[in-house]
């Protein structure tokens, strides 16, 4: 086995953890959210928090750390479109982490996972993970499809399918009810 097969290996193993984990925990907490259980919530958003910090920040970084090694034994060069986008979008993820996913966790021990606040900011997190969830796997069909310059069409086509997904994504979780909404009326 050669260094750049050994990288490949822990660079594809550790995408798959962060990629395949986070679209888990989406599935799981769609569920969750769909029963209505506020404690159940904030407990689900807790653990999801821990497994976060735990196994998928570590998971990114040595998605990072090897792919950066893929480059050099690769002898890649860092200006082809897929991986300059890879670099952007991951940059991107670490940001949306940093700067909107952290500060909402921070404030969800002071104002209470099972308030209706504390619901609030859960259902925000899962948003946003829910739209960084699209971004990761617009990476995945970068590191795949490896498209170039001469690929405009490949490219405008799967940003117009990530932006068309990730808007659905948004629109349906900021319309999605608050535990505590009186639930609608039915007809008879």
């Amino acid at each position: 086995m050669t260094w750049y097969e050994f990288l490949l290996f822990v660079h594809v193993s550790c995408a798959v953890i962060w990629l395949g984990g986070g679209f888990v925990l989406q599935v799981y907490g769609t569920t969750v959210e769909r029963g209505g259980d506020a404690e159940e919530m904030a407990q689900f958003a807790g653990r999801a928090g821990l497994l976060g910090e735990r196994l998928f920040v570590p998971t990114a970084l040595i998605v990072v750390l090897a792919g950066i090694g893929l480059m050099i034994e690769g002898h890649w060069s860092w200006g082809r479109l897929w991986i300059v986008f890879a670099l952007v979008a991951y940059g991107v993820s670490f940001a949306v982490g940093l700067g909107i996913l952290t500060p909402l966790a921070k404030k969800l021990p002071t104002v209470g996972p099972a308030t209706p606040e504390g619901q609030a900011i859960i259902r925000r997190i899962f948003a946003v993970l829910r739209v960084d969830l699209v971004l990761l796997f617009s990476i995945v069909f970068a590191m795949t499809v490896k498209p170039t310059g001469d690929d405009l069409w490949t490219v405008i086509i799967a940003a117009a399918v990530a932006i068309a997904l990730a808007s659905v994504l948004w629109v349906r979780t900021s319309r999605a009810p608050s535990p505590d909404a009186p639930a609608a009326p039915t007809g008879a």
